[in-house]
Parts: C-alpha cells; sequence; structure tokens
C-alpha cells in the first residue's frame, strides 16, 4: 500500500481539482477558494475515467502499437464531449468543411507539403482533434515532455490549464499555432533537424493572426464577450512566441514582446473586477511570466526595466501566482527590482557619494533581504521544502546582488564570501528538473566567484551545462557564454576586485534569466 507522503492531504469530499492535486479543499461551493484564485475549473462530481474502455474495447491492437507516453497523453487531455467516431483513425479526415485550419491557398498547400513530408515518430494516433498526424505529435509532445518541466509543482501549470484549454476552445487563433509552433523548435533543438520547417510555418501563422486579432481589436470591430476573448488570446500569444523567442535564440526580439505585452497587461489590469475567474487567472499569470523576465534580465546588465510600470504590475498580482512560477514570493521580486532602480538613480548622479536619500533606500533593502520571510502557499504543499529551498536560495541570491550592484562589491569581499558560501552549499539541492534556478547560477557565477576557486566553478559550469542539456534552452546557453567571458575577465585581471559592472557591455544582448 503506498503511504500518503508528507504534507499530503486527502479530501473525499472536496472538488476534484483539489483532489488531482491532493490539497485540503475549502469546499466553497459553487468554485473553492483554490479554483477561484488559480483560475481552475472547479466541479465536485464523479469523474468518469471511460477513455481506456475506449481504447482497448474499440482498438484492442492500439495499445500494442501506440508508445506509452502517448498513451498518457491521449488520457490527459481527452474530454469527455466527444463521440465514439473521434476514436476512430480511419474517420478523422471526413473531407468537412469544419477543418481546424482555414488559410490562404499557398498556405493550405504548404501545410499540405509540411503533413506529407513530416517524419511523423507515431504514425497511429487517437486524437479527439482532427489534426494531422504531425499537428498532433506536436500538441502531445508540448503538453506532456514540456509542460511538466516549466513548473516546480505539476498541480499548478498555468501552461496546461490555462494556456492549452485556450488554445483548444480558439483552435484558428494564433495561440494553437504558438504551440505548435514551440514544440516544434524544442524537437529542433534536441536533435530532429527535418522539424525546421514545421518551427518557421507555425511561427508564421501565429504571428499573422496575431497582427488579425490586434487590428480587430484596434477598429473597434468586437465587442462585449468577443471583445475579451480577443483580448485573452492576444495575452496568451504573446507569452507563448516571448516562450519560443527565448527558446529558439534568445535574441532581442523577445524583448519586443515584452514590452508590447507590459503596455497591454497594465491596461487590462483596469478591467480585473470585471472578470471572469478563468481571465483573472490569465491575466495573473501573463505580468507575473513578463515582471519577472523584465526584473531579473535587468540584473543580467543587459535590459534596463520600465520600473514604476513593473512595480506597480507587480504589486497587483497575486502572490501565489508569483510563487508557482519564479519559486520566490512577491516582496523578494520587488527588493530585486528596488535595488535595480537605486543603481540607475546612482549612475545618473555625479557624485559617487550616496546621498542620504539613496542611503536609506540601500539600508532599507538590505534591512528588509535579513528578515524577509517567504511563507510557502498552503496550495503548494506537497512540494514545500522545494519551494522553501529555491526561495531561500533566491533571497540570498539577491543580498548578494545588493552587494555586488550598489556597493560594488567584489567576489573578494568577506561579506562576498559568506553569501556566495551559503548559495554554493544550497544550489546541489536545486533540482534542475525546471530552470527556476537560473538566476542565481548565472549570479553568483559572475559575480561571487573568485579567480582561483577552480571546484567552484566547475561546479557551476556543470551545473549550468546540466541544465542546458534538459531542453536546450537558447538563454541557458547565452547565460553559459556570458558566465565564461566574465571568468576569462578576472583571470586576467585576478587582482582586480570588480562588481557588478562587470557585466556591463556584455556583446549578447538581452538575457532572459527567468
Amino acid at each position: 500500500m503506498r503511504h500518503r507522503a508528507k504534507g499530503e492531504l486527502r479530501t473525499r469530499s472536496g472538488c476534484q481539482k483539489c483532489r488531482e492535486r491532493r490539497v485540503k479543499c475549502p469546499e466553497e461551493r459553487p468554485i473553492c477558494g483554490h479554483c477561484r484564485r488559480l483560475g481552475f475549473t472547479c466541479r465536485y462530481e464523479t469523474k468518469l475515467n471511460w477513455q481506456d474502455v475506449v481504447l482497448l474495447e474499440s482498438h484492442d491492437n492500439t495499445q500494442q502499437r501506440l508508445p506509452e507516453d502517448l498513451i498518457v497523453s491521449i488520457q490527459s487531455w481527452m474530454f469527455l464531449n466527444t463521440a465514439q467516431a473521434d476514436f476512430d483513425p480511419d474517420g478523422l479526415s471526413d473531407g468537412s468543411e469544419n477543418t481546424l485550419n482555414r488559410h490562404s491557398a499557398q498556405a493550405v498547400d504548404l501545410d499540405l507539403e509540411y503533413q506529407r513530408d513530416m517524419p511523423v515518430p507515431y504514425p497511429h494516433y487517437v486524437s479527439p482533434f482532427h489534426l494531422g498526424e504531425a499537428e498532433s505529435y506536436l500538441w502531445s509532445y508540448f503538453d506532456q515532455h514540456m509542460t511538466p518541466q516549466i513548473v516546480i509543482d505539476p498541480g499548478f501549470n498555468p501552461y496546461r490549464h490555462i494556456v492549452l484549454k485556450m488554445a483548444t476552445c480558439f483552435q484558428e487563433g494564433p495561440l494553437f499555432q504558438c504551440v505548435l509552433a514551440a514544440a516544434s523548435n524544442q524537437l529542433q533543438s534536441i536533435g530532429h533537424g527535418e522539424y525546421e520547417p514545421a518551427v518557421w510555418l507555425h511561427r508564421a501563422k501565429a504571428l499573422r493572426l496575431l497582427r488579425m486579432q490586434i487590428a480587430q481589436l484596434a477598429s473597434d470591430e468586437t465587442g462585449g464577450e468577443s471583445d475579451r476573448t480577443c483580448k485573452d488570446q492576444i495575452i496568451a500569444s504573446t507569452i507563448m512566441l516571448t516562450f519560443f523567442e527565448i527558446s529558439k535564440d534568445c535574441s532581442n526580439s523577445w524583448t519586443v514582446h515584452s514590452d508590447f505585452a507590459r503596455t497591454f497587461l497594465s491596461s487590462r489590469l483596469k478591467d480585473v473586477n470585471n472578470m471572469s475567474a478563468e481571465q483573472e487567472a490569465l491575466l495573473y499569470f501573463a505580468v507575473t511570466y513578463f515582471v519577472s523576465h523584465d526584473i531579473l534580465a535587468a540584473t543580467g546588465g543587459t535590459l534596463a526595466e520600465a520600473a514604476e510600470m513593473v512595480d506597480e504590475m507587480c504589486r497587483s498580482t497575486d502572490n501565489s501566482t508569483i510563487f508557482g512560477i519564479t519559486g520566490c514570493s512577491k516582496d523578494l521580486l520587488i527588493l530585486i527590482s528596488e535595488i535595480t532602480q537605486i543603481s540607475l538613480l546612482i549612475r545618473q548622479s555625479s557624485n559617487r557619494q550616496l546621498s542620504a536619500t539613496i542611503q536609506q533606500r540601500r539600508d532599507d533593502v538590505e534591512r528588509h533581504l535579513h528578515q524577509l520571510r517567504q511563507d510557502i502557499p498552503g496550495e503548494f504543499g506537497s512540494f514545500k521544502s522545494e519551494f522553501t529551498m529555491v526561495a531561500e536560495v533566491k533571497r540570498l541570491t539577491t543580498i548578494l546582488y545588493l552587494y555586488s550592484r550598489i556597493d560594488d562589491a567584489g567576489p573578494h569581499e568577506p561579506h562576498m564570501i559568506r553569501i556566495t558560501s551559503q548559495i554554493l552549499t544550497l544550489l546541489p539541492k536545486i533540482s534542475l528538473r525546471t530552470h527556476t534556478g537560473l538566476w542565481p547560477l548565472f549570479m553568483v557565477a559572475t559575480l561571487g566567484v573568485r579567480p582561483e576557486c577552480d571546484e567552484d566553478r566547475k561546479f557551476l559550469l556543470s551545473r549550468i551545462t546540466e541544465l542546458y542539456e534538459t531542453r536546450q534552452l537558447a538563454n541557458v546557453n547565452k547565460a553559459r557564454l556570458i558566465v565564461e567571458d566574465v571568468w576569462k575577465l578576472r583571470d586576467l585581471r585576478p587582482r582586480d576586485s570588480q562588481g557588478w559592472s562587470i557585466l556591463q557591455g556584455r556583446k549578447h544582448g538581452a538575457i532572459s534569466l527567468a
């Protein structure tokens, strides 16, 4: 018999989602507090698990032909509003006009060529959508292989519970194409070069459809619920396009999407009181996604954040959403942003001596960092130990950032050595399953490790390399290149105890560290 893990709470009368996530349900009706805050669909009825029966009875040889991972994907994203015909592989191409993509003749021809030429790892499949085989595999790959690696707690996964849910509801919108582009890019990056045509095909479709929706919204051709739906598509699609650009090559193009999103979300926040629970969950997810990218990118020396707007957006966001996505509290993100803003004020001042006002702000940040308690939200109880470890590493890294950026303290300073040692002690305990540890790894490698500490360098470089090998993300590779450049510079001038300024003027462009 399986024993319940520590912190795992069982409930027999709670909603379906809380029972799946193994957390205690508040049991409010019709929507419990957890589902309302996190944007989940709240149901109290019994879950009907009839997919296995259909698969085994209707196609007795299907399970032998399908790999296990695809069988799992069918069970996890199947919907109950499907008919028996949807399970028949021979009946998927019915020639109906209600197909997934309605594009120009040129795009359709390209689609057909892409579907013919694309090698499909799983030629036999079962799908509730009328998709081509390649598109079905891309969808399943994103759902089953990519989304679990993006979040700490699988029970809180906005990519699966918000993005994919919206993409299935609006299959002709840009978001659906963004998902396929992201999956194609991931497959190409891990060595499947045959997916390169799919990468650019789906990205081009996504950009074209997104421009159409933005133009439609600007011309006031929509109204009411359709207007809100259009805005939601724009928000979610911008998230996924930024996700794509960071994963692809982490060029400065991701900051273009981020700049647009920052302005769009700022106006969208004014309507939060008129939103449904699902729309509010999407909004908080989007704000957290872009705010965390802006704040952490500014610490890398390659991007200056839009301070007032970012801080205001961060304060308006639900702390549980921020914790679930970043692994740290809203207060810590605000303190990181405050350090960056103090540094910019110092840079603008001609006097190197800190004014009394700036000194007070700096001291307040340091005091808050040492006193900060990052209480883990109750809904993450099953992963409390992992969240606690990530949050503490990021708090210590923020202290390192404060000393290095504002005080220009180099790695040989005694307090820098102490903080670096504490971070290095905790880093091996951070799972590389997700990329939430990239920022601490980057900051301690560039600002905290001394040139003579070869073992520490070897450890950090191996962790960054292992992190890169999990998904081959371009921003992780760029982080590694910057780390190596900084180490070379410190080796050439070992006695020059340079602080954060060593990151300025890097030739690599804007880097995402979120």
